[in-house]
């Protein structure tokens, strides 16, 4: 007979400053960290410093100091102006100097602040930050701006919150950062830190808003008992399923070196994030926390990481590729709007396909669009011809091999699209004037067409758009994109 025991389970500590938001947290909420640009400059500079990562890791803004109840040496291993990122040179567009932050308004008084965390870990210890009032905030953050406004110890969790009264000095007013200290009293040392950017007004601060409910039926485990170990070379692929049984979305990791031990939390972060941003969340890898009213994905405990949606009947499939297969090498390639590179594209425009050999591309799911060039390592899709958001998938079979490999995208046809409306101008025509073969370095062009160029004719190998001419170009690199034609 089984016998069931409790045991402790061992989590890692994760989560933010709630109320009033933590800078990562409200780029975050605010949407663009996967795809364009935030729509807050400071977040948009954030992202172009230091990727989506600062935003989609809102819940790690730790550093480890053994010697915590020092703080000169706390002030040693977060210097002036990493304050904002814990000193985590991933995460460091965060503290970049920068006026535009969204801010959250308090008064002067007591207010509640409201952590969001992920278990109680006690012992532990808080201490709050308010800049001073000659603080530069057009700078990045250092101890110097700083008063230390209040110290609590143990506060127990309630709903998987911590909530604690904490009151603004009367004679503050006008923009400020609120810095919070959350020290675990533990060997490593643990600590959490936050900045909440706010602007100190007069009245009274109104009360958080109430958590959320779970809202996803949960589906199989993300990574079954069964599945097999990826190797180096290989590829792990996640295939959602829509209610019709048809693939409606894939995604994929190759592993390397620096992922083969960390996959299948790369893969579920792709597909929780870009779902977060394009579907509102409609999937996500992992489960829900009670405690902290939210879903998240456990890295350490993959039996709790299960498919979940909105809809009961989409489902998800892992299947593992060997990269050693036969020793042919996959045919590799990448999805490029001509306006810009994402796997999300407005109807009407053109798509290339871009791969590292010569393929013949089918399409297998979707409203029946225009494929040109065809058969070259730069096939184009057509989008003008939907309608209605919808999902197109395409297989590409090497020319020079039994290589295959299957492209997916998002069309987006309501006012809902990725990128802003288009210009009532026109765009023109990518593709140069036939009667006028003269090579153009403003047009577009793909791979196989011909121009003339310094009375010599030259043959694009891939889509190009302006640059350097073809003939210097051939010079300094006979592999390049133009070579002579004949």
């Amino acid at each position: 007979m089984a016998m069931l025991s409790s045991v402790p389970s061992v989590a890692n500590a994760h989560g933010w400053s709630e109320f009033p938001s933590a800078r990562q947290n409200t780029c975050y909420e605010q949407g663009g960290v996967w795809s364009g640009t935030p729509p807050n400059a400071a977040c948009a500079q954030a992202k172009d410093i230091s990727g989506s990562y600062p935003f989609v890791q809102r819940n790690e803004y730790a550093k480890n100091i053994q010697d915590f109840n020092n703080i000169n040496a706390v002030k040693a291993a977060i210097p002036d102006g990493t304050l904002c990122y814990a000193n985590d040179s991933q995460k460091r567009g965060m503290g970049a100097p920068h006026t535009g932050w969204t801010r959250t308004e308090l008064s002067t008084g007591t207010f509640e602040y409201v952590f969001n965390a992920t278990a109680p870990h006690n012992p532990s210890f808080w201490e709050f930050y308010l800049t001073k009032p000659n603080a530069d905030l057009s700078k990045g953050l250092a101890w110097g701006d700083l008063d230390l406004i209040q110290e609590v110890g143990n506060v127990p969790v309630s709903g998987g919150k911590y909530r604690i009264n904490v009151t603004i000095p009367s004679d503050r007013s006008g923009d400020a950062i609120l810095y919070v200290r959350w020290q675990r009293d533990d060997a490593a040392g643990e600590g959490f830190y936050n900045c909440s950017d706010i602007t100190i007004a007069g009245g009274t601060t109104p009360p958080p808003e109430p958590g959320p409910e779970p809202d996803l039926v949960r589906g199989d485990l993300f990574v079954s008992d069964q599945f097999g170990t990826p190797e180096i070379g290989d590829t792990v692929k996640y295939d959602i399923i829509n209610k019709y049984g048809e693939v409606a979305r894939s995604f994929d990791i190759v592993i390397d070196a620096s992922n083969v031990n960390d996959w299948a939390r790369l893969l579920a972060s792709e597909i929780n994030g870009w779902h977060e941003e394009f579907k509102d969340g409609a999937i996500f890898i992992g489960d829900w926390h009670a405690e902290m009213q939210h879903y998240m994905y456990f890295q350490n405990d993959p039996s709790r990481n299960f498919f979940n949606s909105k809809d009961s009947r989409a489902s998800g499939q892992l299947t593992l590729i060997d990269g050693g297969d036969g020793g042919v090498e996959p045919l590799k390639g990448d999805i490029y709007e001509l306006v810009k590179s994402d796997n999300v594209v407005n109807a009407g425009d053109k798509v290339v396909i871009a791969t590292s050999e010569a393929a013949t591309l089918t399409q297998t799911q979707g409203s029946a669009v225009s494929i040109q060039n065809n058969g070259t390592a730069s096939v184009v899709v057509d989008t003008a011809g939907i309608v209605a958001n919808e999902t197109l998938s395409f297989m590409a079979s090497s020319i020079e091999s039994d290589s295959v490999e299957t492209f997916t995208f998002e069309v987006i046809a309501d006012d809902g699209g990725v990128t802003p409306d288009p210009d009532p101008t026109p765009d023109p025509d990518p593709t140069p004037d036939p009667d006028n073969g003269t090579w153009d370095s403003s047009a577009t062009y793909l791979g196989g067409e011909v121009v003339t160029y310094s009375n010599q004719s030259w043959k694009a190998q891939w889509w190009v758009q302006g640059g350097t001419n073809p003939k210097a170009t051939y010079e300094n690199d006979q592999w390049g994109v133009w070579r002579p034609a004949n």
